[in-house]
């Protein structure tokens, strides 16, 4: 196989990469990595413990790398991987000349010790679903580290002397992201900032008081996304415009507002200036004059996205690097010298961000954060490489032009394929959503009988609302543009061929906030002049996102929401809802897709898993795969989809019965898998819960379970709850509590809290329900405990005879006694039909004999 790889920047410059033999597994063929390039994230200079000045450089890629320069030879002197991690924000220089490293999706801390060249993974910051650590600070006192996260907007320690991290929580109830962080170790105070909406957090540690510091008229934007802490003052640079406030530790008050577009500042030079970036040039700020001196400089129209003072060669010089693409400056500052130079880092592989269909069957590849664009071709077998783009959130072609909606800024560029590429001039700018306070155009559907698009969109962090723009191809401006009510964001779009637009929704806005309201699914009446807009309803309860649309042939609408397979039938005005997999989806951003396949059945992605659908039974079968992310097709009807920074192809008719991945069986705690005559448990609604009957293959939907309302299990039968009667709740533990029995005591009996301590004492004739046991101990919900002991009793429900039932005794074959219709017994367990009385004795259950009464 041939891969050509084409780098085009102003001019095209053409050059073949050598790649290992890729792999072929049955259906799925490895097509290998499609964007290549050098995005250095975030870099820091210092020195090692010889003297040897130093710069760290974290580059983006699969996976990411930290490399080692001296800063005097220009030599790289190593290169580690950070084993999962796919781009690092964080850095920090500790005293002892270690590096800290804050990375993310897998939110991890690596140490580096430049004089032994290891490197260490640290571990998971928090215990919770936060993916990235943005900003990390040292507290050279005890030797532990901050940082901070999001989408929980919280700050973790690392003690290196317990080797144990701890959350410090939330910075800002409700607010997701903790952008930046410094600590000021002489008042054991912690600076954070945070957004969105923007904050600056001012957490004394000695007493836990939190105060916002930020002044009022910058509590609108985004976020504080830099914090510098330096000779009593505290820099923090403002997210969304080039502002950075000079405020007085002591008093709280802004001294000065500087233009400033640089991440942050430099170190203290000559204990009363800093410096910073601005408009491609280098400033020098006396913080105690307040006054600022332009230096003579060149970041090459770029903003500075480092800023270190080191000593080179015995000068010392600032430092850092002039956008992402690996530019470096040197700035002289007792010989006022200025000098750039393109860092010898090598391009790396980074991970594919969505793939769509472009012109003549080809398959567009965009790359994670820098963007840049892979298109591969299936009628050469090759692939080319394309610059000039940010990271593309949605595509779509018209005639012979594409369309791509770029992040951030909200970008739509239109790129005419019948002509070369060459970046700036074609694809070009055709609008821009910035003013509008949109950031991601996630959806694009052209209209090529009225040649219009129609743009779906997330908002800028600090925004609420997405929205649904018209663009108007002929006169190239927007001609509608209708705000989502309830704080909501465009998660997907389709259209079918009478005009109705669909469009599906997410529950976040901007802030990373959720909406009181369920995900929405909208029914654009195109034709009307007016947009009419049907709301259509959506069973089972509180959904996260309607992830993915897609309109068959016949007309009916299919769509991903959260975890479940929607189909919305316009003839009937009727919704259903199937499940695909059990786990909840988690974040703010949709990675599920649907496409409609050549051979009449729907195909879709889903936490990672590839599905198929067939549209007239609804029989969804699932494939042995993990790491399946948004699809394409070409003209063959072959599938593409991307994992990590590699394309692969499917050929949907090699997915043979090997391939599909089989039901799991779940089961209830301590009890036995299958079907039981008698209920076996209780589940609880925490939301409405759809049941469903079986047929043949497939589930269907019959009838809603209202929140807070509670059932009777009677088992398992592989992802569901078994209700009886031939009906069935998915397991979905988000949505539904179980619990198996409970416990009554004769005397008091602690409750324990997980770490162990006493919460409060069960009195008696109290009972408390049992989610599970163990030889030990009764489980009473979120890791609460109650020791067993003789006065503590388990039983799972009462019976009461309605006819005379014999008792028998487990190891006889002989009823010893015979019990008489009105009898009432507590029962202690079930096993099938044999109904636990007490020491050794049961019942057989019969329905006629017996009436019994699950606790």
């Amino acid at each position: 196989m041939k891969f050509l790889r084409v780098l085009l920047a102003a001019i095209v410059l053409g050059f073949v990469l050598s790649y290992p033999a890729l792999a072929q597994e049955g259906p799925f063929e490895n097509l290998g990595p499609q964007v290549q390039y050098v995005n250095v994230i975030k870099g820091k200079a210092g020195v090692n413990a010889y003297g040897q000045p130093i710069y760290y450089a974290l580059l983006q890629g699969e996976p990411a790398k930290l490399v080692v320069m001296d800063l005097q030879s220009q030599q790289i002197l190593d290169m580690k991987e950070l084993e999962g991690a796919k781009a690092a924000w964080s850095i920090e220089i500790a005293p002892d000349h270690t590096v800290w490293i804050g990375s993310t999706p897998n939110e991890h801390v690596y140490h580096y010790n430049p004089e032994s060249k290891e490197i260490k993974d640290i571990g998971k910051a928090t215990e919770n679903n936060d993916s990235t650590i943005w900003d990390m600070t040292y507290d050279t006192k005890n030797n532990r580290l901050f940082g901070v996260t999001s989408y929980g907007g919280r700050v973790f320690t690392y003690d290196e002397k317990t080797n144990d991290f701890k959350s410090l929580g939330q910075v800002v109830p409700g607010k997701q992201y903790a952008r930046s962080v410094v600590y000021d170790e002489e008042k054991n105070v912690l600076y954070v900032g945070v957004g969105s909406p923007a904050s600056l957090i001012k957490w004394d540690l000695n007493t836990g008081v939190k105060t916002d510091i930020l002044p009022d008229e910058y509590k609108k934007y985004a976020s504080v996304y830099d914090l510098d802490l330096t000779g009593g003052k505290l820099f923090a640079k403002i997210e969304g415009k080039p502002i950075l406030l000079d405020i007085d530790t002591e008093s709280g008050k802004l001294d000065y507002t500087l233009n400033a577009d640089s991440r942050g500042i430099s170190n203290v030079w000559n204990q009363d200036s800093v410096f910073y970036g601005y408009n491609s040039r280098l400033y020098q700020f006396d913080y105690r004059t307040g006054t600022s001196n332009q230096v003579e400089s060149n970041f090459y129209g770029a903003s500075a996205v480092s800023m270190d003072i080191v000593s080179i060669n015995g000068q010392p010089s600032v430092v850092g690097l002039a956008g992402n693409g690996g530019r470096f400056y040197n700035y002289n500052i007792l010989q006022n010298r200025f000098t750039g130079r393109d860092l010898k880092l090598p391009s790396q592989s980074v991970e594919i961000y969505r793939v769509g269909n472009g012109v003549n069957g080809s398959i567009y590849s965009s790359g994670f954060i820098a963007g840049k664009l892979g298109v591969y071709d299936p009628k050469t077998d090759s692939s080319a490489m394309f610059s000039g783009l940010g990271q593309v959130e949605g595509f779509a072609k018209f005639n012979n032009s594409m369309y791509f909606g770029v992040y951030p800024n909200g970008l739509l560029y239109e790129f005419d394929t019948t002509k070369d590429w060459q970046t700036g001039k074609n694809p070009k700018q055709v609008l821009n959503l910035s003013e509008k306070n949109q950031d991601r155009p996630v959806a694009i559907v052209p209209d090529e009988s009225k040649q219009v698009l129609y743009i779906g969109t997330m908002p800028k962090r600090g925004g609420s609302e997405g929205m649904l723009a018209v663009y108007d191809l002929k006169t190239k401006q927007l001609i509608k543009e209708q705000y989502l009510p309830f704080n909501q964001s465009v998660a997907s779009m389709t259209m079918d061929n009478t005009g109705k637009l669909y469009i599906g929704t997410g529950v976040y806005n901007g802030n990373g906030t959720k909406s009181d309201k369920t995900s929405q699914l909208y029914m654009v009446d195109t034709n009307d002049p007016d947009y009419r807009v049907k709301n259509i309803d959506l069973p089972g309860g509180y959904f996260m996102m309607v992830s993915a649309l897609q309109v068959m042939k016949d007309g009916r609408l299919w769509g991903i929401i959260d975890n479940k397979l929607l189909m919305y039938d316009p003839k009937t005005d009727k919704t259903l809802v199937f499940p695909i997999l059990p786990d909840q989806v988690k974040g703010m951003f949709k990675n599920e897709s649907l496409l409609a396949g050549k051979d009449g059945n729907l195909y879709g992605t889903l936490q990672g898993v590839l599905f198929k659908v067939n549209p007239d039974t609804f029989d969804i079968t699932r494939y042995n795969t993990s790491d399946v992310f948004h699809l394409a097709d070409d003209e063959n009807g072959n599938l593409y989809y991307n994992s990590g920074s590699n394309l692969w192809k499917v050929d949907p008719t090699k997915l043979s019965d090997q391939y599909v991945l089989e039901p799991g069986q779940f089961t209830i705690p301590n009890i036995a898998a299958g079907t039981s005559p008698v209920p076996v448990a209780r589940g609880i609604a925490k939301q409405p819960l759809i049941v469903y009957k079986k047929n043949s293959k497939s589930m269907i939907p019959v009838r809603q379970i209202a929140a807070k309302k509670s059932f009777l299990v009677y088992g398992t039968y592989n992802n569901y709850y078994d209700l009886g009667n031939d009906e069935y709740i998915y397991n979905e533990s988000h949505k539904i509590s179980t619990y198996i029995g409970r416990v009554f005591t004769l005397s008091q009996a602690p409750i324990l809290k997980p770490d162990g301590s006493v919460d409060r004492i069960m009195k008696p004739g109290e009972e408390i329900k049992v989610y599970n046991y163990d030889s030990q101990s009764y489980d009473v919900g979120n890791g609460y405990k109650i020791m067993k002991s003789s006065d503590v009793t388990y039983y799972v429900g009462s019976l009461t005879l309605k006819k005379a039932s014999m008792l028998y005794e487990y190891g006889s074959a002989l009823p010893p006694l015979s019990l008489n219709a009105g009898e009432e017994h507590i029962i202690y367990k079930t096993a099938g039909s044999k109904m636990d009385i007490v020491n050794g004795y049961y019942i057989e259950y019969d329905k006629d004999k017996v009436d019994y009464v699950k606790n």
